[in-house]
């Protein structure tokens, strides 16, 4: 199952020391979602309506018994329906989390910033699988009918991939009721300015837009708009240091590999998702130092020495010498 989740760093799935997950995080997290897979399966098999059938009506008493111990708990059969949905969509989102746990922590780029994201999939699945569940059952998909008529292998089904899948479900669901509740353009999230898709970033102008090599001076001023708090620098498709200033000036810190010789660095801004994207890239001149010192100096204006202006410049004649 390929995907993007768990990938931090610059937006290319590359994550420095900084950001990766420490061992003892991934040995948590591991611990974690293995106690996680244990529990989900013996809730499915505890709450798992064994006693259905055609006659059976949504109001109608049932016991759920906690197996290995003489409990039991009394509810009706369209709440043991709700519970197996909850658990069955837990079950299906917990399936895609420990795929992408496997895969990121294989790859060691799991980044510290995705670990809350694997401790809430789970639930994140379960309540959407129970949002499908209601609206199978209010007759939004398929008409409604009585619990004992209903094909629980399909309900388990359906919860278990919403919450395996539940990126395309809610994808999906946004689709649909984007299109059943569609505003105006200039209403809604645009008269609100509440969208939360990041802009794509546009450059105008760096300053410098010339540096020279072995230059000192690293840090450079990124102007434009959109930029994102999280927007990155790139200089030649790597990242550097970013500081946000504003959404229309950024500045990053370039590394003196940039400068170690003459050439043009190609900087783009990356605005992450959702939204986002990478900006047209804005050319900056690394020049050889004799040749930028001497452009320099032709460049500026001569400045006329004092003994120049006083040779170019008309002379009074001495007092009491008038008209000689």
């Amino acid at each position: 199952m390929a995907n993007n989740d768990g990938a931090g760093g610059d937006g290319n799935g590359c994550v420095s020391g900084e950001e990766r997950a420490s061992p003892l995080q991934v040995r948590a997290l591991g611990i974690g979602l293995m106690l996680l897979a244990i529990a989900l399966a013996y809730l499915f098999a505890c709450v798992w309506p064994s006693t259905f059938g055609p006659t059976t009506a949504g109001g109608q008493p049932v016991a759920i018994a906690l197996i290995g111990t003489s409990a039991s708990l009394t509810t009706t059969a369209d709440v043991q329906l709700l519970l197996l949905v909850m658990v069955t969509g837990a079950l299906g989102s917990f399936l895609h989390t420990a795929t992408s746990f496997a895969d990121f922590v294989g790859n060691e780029k799991l980044a510290r910033s995705w670990l809350w994201w694997y401790l809430l999939k789970p639930f994140i699945g379960m309540g959407l699988a129970v949002v499908f569940y209601l609206v199978i059952r209010g007759g939004f998909l398929s008409a409604g009918t009585e619990a004992g008529k209903v094909n629980i292998y399909g309900i388990a089904a359906l919860a278990g991939m919403t919450g395996m899948f539940s990126k395309q479900a809610t994808d999906k669901l946004g689709e649909v009721f984007t299109t059943l509740f569609q505003t105006r353009p200039g209403e809604g999230d645009d008269a609100r300015k509440g969208s939360l898709s990041n802009d794509m970033p546009v450059l105008t102008d760096l300053a410098p837009l010339r540096l020279t090599t072995q230059t000192p001076a690293l840090n450079v001023e990124i102007k434009g708009s959109g930029f994102a708090h999280s927007a990155v620098v790139r200089v030649n498709g790597s990242a550097r240091e970013t500081v946000f200033n504003s959404s229309a000036s950024l500045f990053a810190k370039l590394v003196p590999g940039d400068v170690a010789q003459e050439g043009v660095l190609s900087i783009v801004v990356f605005n992450p998702p959702p939204g986002g994207g990478s900006s047209t890239p804005l050319r900056m001149t690394v020049a050889a130092l004799d040749a930028a010192a001497q452009a320099a100096t032709q460049a500026q204006p001569s400045i006329p020495t004092a003994v120049e202006a006083d040779a170019g410049t008309p002379q009074a004649p001495p007092q009491g010498q008038e008209g000689a």
